[in-house]
C-alpha cells in the first residue's frame, strides 16, 4: 500500500511540473527563456528530485551544439538550497551568456544543456533566433564594419550621432573613432565598447573646432586590422558667426531706438 502511495505521489509531483521542465524521473532542469538572441542571459534552475545527499558536492553542466555534439563549454555547480517546492532534497540555479564573443554561438543553431550527477543527468534546448540579429548586420554583406551617421548636413551646435556594426571577426573590446576635417586634420576622437549585438554608437557636438566649410570624414577602425569611414558636410562657420552677428546689431539698434523714445531728455 506504501508503495502504491509513494508511485501515487511521483505522479502527481510529475503532473505539477511545468511543460517547459526537461524531466529525467530524478532530475528537472528550467530556464527563463528557450528562444535567444546572441548577447542575451540565460538563468536556468535545477532539481533533484529523491533522497540523493549531494549538499556541498558537483553538478556539471555542459552546453553543446545539438547537430555537431561540440562542446560549447562545461562548468561546475555547488548546489546551496535543499526543500525546494515539491522536490525533497536539493535545488541549484546557474546563468551563461550567449556570448557574441565566442563563434561558437550562431543565430539560427539549437544548442543543449545537460547537467549531470552520479549516474543522473537532465537536458534542455534553446534556440538562437536568426531574427535577432541588428538591421545594420544585415547589410554588412562582405564589409567588416559599417558606419553611418544620423544626417548628411550639420550646423554649429548639432549633435552628430555615428553609428555602426562590425562583423564577427572586427568585433573587439574596444574600437577607436575618429573626426577628420577636410584637411584631414583630426578634430574628435574617441573609443568605445561595441554592444554585444556588434553595434556601437557614438556623439560628437559640432563645436568651434568644425570650423572649416566643406566635407569631414569619420573613421572607425577595430583593433588596426579593420575600419570603415563616413563623410558628411558642414556650412562654413563663417558665414553663420556674420549672420548672428548681424541679428544681434539689428536687435539692438531697434532695441535702443525704443529706449531712447521711453527715456526722458536730460
Amino acid at each position: 500500500m506504501e508503495k502504491i502511495l509513494y508511485i501515487s505521489l511521483i505522479l502527481f509531483v510529475t503532473s505539477l511540473i511545468p511543460a517547459s521542465f526537461a524531466w529525467d524521473g530524478s532530475m528537472a532542469m528550467d530556464a527563463d527563456k528557450r528562444n535567444v538572441e546572441l548577447g542575451q542571459i540565460i538563468t536556468y534552475q535545477g532539481y533533484l528530485y529523491g533522497e540523493y545527499p549531494i549538499e556541498g558536492q558537483i553538478i556539471s553542466v555542459t552546453v553543446f551544439e545539438k547537430d555537431s555534439k561540440k562542446t560549447i563549454f562545461t562548468g561546475e555547480i555547488t548546489p546551496a538550497k535543499k526543500a525546494v517546492e515539491y522536490f525533497e532534497n536539493t535545488a541549484w540555479a546557474f546563468t551563461f551568456k550567449v556570448d557574441t564573443l565566442s563563434p561558437e554561438f550562431s543565430a539560427g543553431k539549437t544548442y543543449v544543456v545537460q547537467a549531470d550527477y552520479d549516474d543522473k543527468s537532465t537536458k534542455l534546448e534553446f534556440l538562437i533566433k536568426t531574427e535577432s540579429e541588428p538591421s545594420c548586420l544585415k547589410f554588412l554583406g562582405e564589409e567588416d564594419i559599417l558606419v553611418f551617421t544620423n544626417k548628411e548636413n550639420y550646423e554649429r551646435g548639432d549633435v552628430i550621432r555615428i553609428s555602426g556594426c562590425l562583423s564577427q571577426k572586427a568585433f573587439t573590446k574596444a574600437i577607436n573613432v575618429a573626426v577628420y576635417d577636410p584637411q584631414g586634420k583630426t578634430v574628435g576622437t574617441s573609443t568605445i565598447t561595441p554592444k554585444s549585438d556588434r553595434t556601437f554608437s557614438d556623439d560628437f557636438v559640432i563645436n568651434e573646432k568644425f570650423g572649416l566649410n566643406g566635407t569631414y570624414s569619420v573613421e572607425v577602425d577595430a583593433g588596426g586590422l579593420y575600419s570603415s569611414s563616413k563623410s558628411f558636410v558642414v556650412p562654413e562657420f563663417g558665414a553663420i558667426a556674420t549672420l548672428v552677428m548681424l541679428v544681434g546689431v539689428v536687435t539692438a539698434v531697434i532695441m535702443s531706438s525704443k529706449y531712447t523714445k521711453i527715456m526722458p531728455k536730460l
